[in-house]
């Protein structure tokens, strides 16, 4: 016979009693609650037969002994009632307060326990969220502050906009932050939830099904190693795999932006729902731009305009009535306040500055630029008159050209690869690394073999040293990449650049002593924005934040993620990119007055699209947006200069 039927009664009667006090708060609140019951009807019972054998003249009628016994059970106070009993009333009196001390007393305990339990639940984050249409992020990173400050500006129309950060981390950990960084919150609200990413239930408990957009942050940077990034990327996958089993119930899946290291696990996680996963890859965009921005001055000040909700943005658009068989030529007279860069087709193909008598379907969207979407207005005729200027036939010449990468990091193979899409045949890249070991010199022979055309050093030196500078000569090359180095955080990162960038200065300063002119541009990349103006006193022209700009595109792309198509062709070598071109190659007689449709209309002969102006007098003016006008009116005057630029949208730098 087994054990389990040996046990007797009374052990199956303790058994079953455990089980149900195991079952939470309400089994223990009906169990006092039977207690309770159990011990009026014992007392009020003693109480009837007390007054049977003993009659208690205060109390002429028997059933008046129930109502007496459940008051001195509820309050000791009523032990009053009794006085004028006789002595085996008050004992029975007595007894029913001391009773009804110790159940009340047990009721007490466990409703404050029960008022603790929710309060400590609250403080760690485990109650569930009611929201609709809120936007719902998935991790806590460094990164995070950035995204939700877009955010913010993005809810600015909005009366109540909502925010749900659910991450390992502590609900106090979390808030804590946010208080601290972020005061300022407008019509936004933040509301943070403790446990795991990866929780069907947790995620449920998240609204993950009638969230507007859902955003997973990796949990490690680009700069950890490659199997940190590995392990991490598969938790963002299984993210997406458990978000996608939580909104199965959904009718319209919310679209989900994911951070990830690794091009395959990119591809994969894109595959999961195609068409409702957007993958970020943060180094690829980072190269991408490090070169774009080497090549043309002033386009970091462009792009950092062009991402994230404050300043210009990408929207999508399409008049009610359609296009009525106009050409893209005459489309971009018809907005005064916006400038369409090309279409989205009804097949979802991205088309960016499209041949000038291009004809859109009426189902195709345009792909403008403009502050607001509320500037984005159609007009029936041409919003301004054009003046006609010579067609010039001046090409800006690209010759052999000498690039020097300082440092080494994950960007540097995508940073050459870049470089060897644009640059001549013949032209040289440089890097310069304190100490490579024999890995990265085996990596680095793979990709001059790849890139044969093109000359590539590996020169092992400190540029912190003056003689290796000396030496060097930077000013000889047309342009200085300074890569991010490894740091524990953004300032220790930052605090290395500056001080590269304070050596280059001096450098370049005691060769403009001895006569000669310096055209070198500096690019940089800056992680904390706090530090931009140290950068700035060091001659730089061109810096690109890093962590803000992948933040803001980030912030943009959960918002439209098909936003992200159009920022994958900007920063691809292939078709149109963004350029900066002097004013001479459009206006041969400058300086002159034209109106930005004058600008607009000559751009339009070399088939470019221009949406844009840089005044090189106020380059060093932060007020004055370092000289970069984006989207003025049709018909605002302005008085160039030969070397003033046009910011265009064109096929290549000629």
């Amino acid at each position: 016979m087994s054990d389990n039927k040996k046990a007797s009664l009374g052990n199956r009667i303790s058994y079953s009693i455990d089980n149900f006090m195991a079952r939470g708060g309400l089994s223990i609140f009906l169990a006092l609650l039977v207690l309770f019951v159990v011990a009026f009807l014992i007392m009020s019972g003693i109480r009837v037969v007390l007054a049977l054998i003993f009659p208690d003249t205060t109390l002429p009628e028997i059933t008046d002994n129930f109502w007496r016994t459940f008051i001195e059970i509820a309050d000791a106070g009523n032990i009053g009632s009794d006085s004028d009993s006789n002595m085996i009333h008050k004992a029975a009196g007595v007894f029913s307060i001391v009773c009804g001390m110790v159940l009340f007393s047990g009721l007490v305990a466990f409703i404050s326990n029960q008022f603790e339990e929710k309060i400590e639940d609250l403080r760690k984050g485990k109650s569930r969220v009611i929201e609709t249409n809120h936007t719902l992020i998935l991790g806590f990173r460094d990164r995070i502050i950035e995204i939700i400050r877009e955010l913010v500006i993005a809810n600015e129309s909005e009366k109540d906009a909502a925010v749900v950060i659910l991450a390992e981390e502590g609900k106090e950990v979390m808030d804590d932050f946010f208080n601290e960084h972020l005061t300022d919150r407008k019509s936004t609200r933040i509301i943070t939830r403790s446990g795991t990413t990866s929780s069907i239930e947790s995620l449920k408990k998240m609204g993950v099904e009638s969230a507007k957009t859902i955003v997973i942050l990796n949990g490690v940077s680009s700069s950890a190693t490659l199997a940190h990034k590995s392990a991490a990327d598969a938790r963002v996958l299984k993210t997406i795999m458990a978000v996608v089993a939580a909104s199965q119930q959904t009718e319209k899946f919310p679209p989900i932006v994911a951070e990830l290291h690794i091009a395959r696990n990119r591809k994969l996680a894109e595959s999961v729902v195609p068409g409702s996963i957007t993958t970020m890859d943060e180094d690829g965009i980072l190269s991408r731009l490090l070169v774009q921005t080497s090549r043309t001055s002033g386009l970091s000040i462009v792009y950092s305009n062009l991402v994230g909700f404050e300043g210009n943005e990408v929207y999508f658009y399409r008049p009610k009535s359609g296009w009525g068989n106009l050409t893209f030529g005459e489309i971009q007279f018809r907005f005064n306040e916006s400038v369409p860069l090309g279409f989205r087709q009804q097949d979802g193909k991205i088309l960016l500055n499209p041949q000038k008598d291009f004809r859109p379907g009426d189902s195709d969207d345009a792909i403008m630029l403009a502050e607001d979407d509320s500037a984005i207005k159609f007009s029936g005729a041409a919003v301004a008159a054009v003046r006609e200027y010579p067609v010039t036939n001046k090409k800006v010449q690209s010759g052999i050209e000498r690039h020097l990468i300082s440092g080494w990091n994950n960007k540097s193979p995508v940073i050459i690869a870049e470089y060897a899409k644009y640059i001549s045949e013949g032209s040289e890249i440089d890097i310069i690394v304190p100490d490579p070991d024999e890995n990265l010199m085996a990596r680095f022979r793979e990709i001059q073999k790849k890139h044969e055309k093109h000359k590539m050093r590996m020169l092992k030196a400190d540029i912190h040293s003056p003689e290796v500078l000396e030496k060097l000569m930077p000013h000889k090359y047309d342009n200085v990449i300074l890569l991010a180095a490894e740091g524990e955080n953004a300032e220790e990162i930052d605090a290395e650049t500056i001080s590269v960038l304070m050596q280059l200065r001096q450098n370049f300063r005691a060769v403009e002593k001895s006569g000669q002119t310096v055209l070198t541009k500096i690019i940089t990349e800056v992680m904390d924005s706090d530090n931009i103006e140290l950068v700035l006193q060091t001659g730089v022209k061109d810096f690109l934040i890093s962590n803000q700009f992948v933040s803001k595109i980030f912030a943009q792309v959960s918002q439209e993620p098909n936003v992200m198509k159009v920022y994958d062709d900007l920063f691809s070598p292939e078709g149109s990119e963004i350029y900066l071109k002097k004013v001479s190659v459009y206006f041969p007689d400058s300086p002159m007055q034209v109106t930005f449709a004058d600008c607009a209309h000559a751009a339009q002969k070399r088939n470019e699209v221009c949406f844009g102006l840089r005044i090189i007098a106020q380059e060093r003016e932060p007020d004055s947006n370092y000289g970069v006008h984006l989207i003025p009116t049709k018909t605002q005057n302005f008085t160039l200069n030969a070397d003033d630029e046009l910011i265009v949208l064109a096929e290549d730098e000629s």
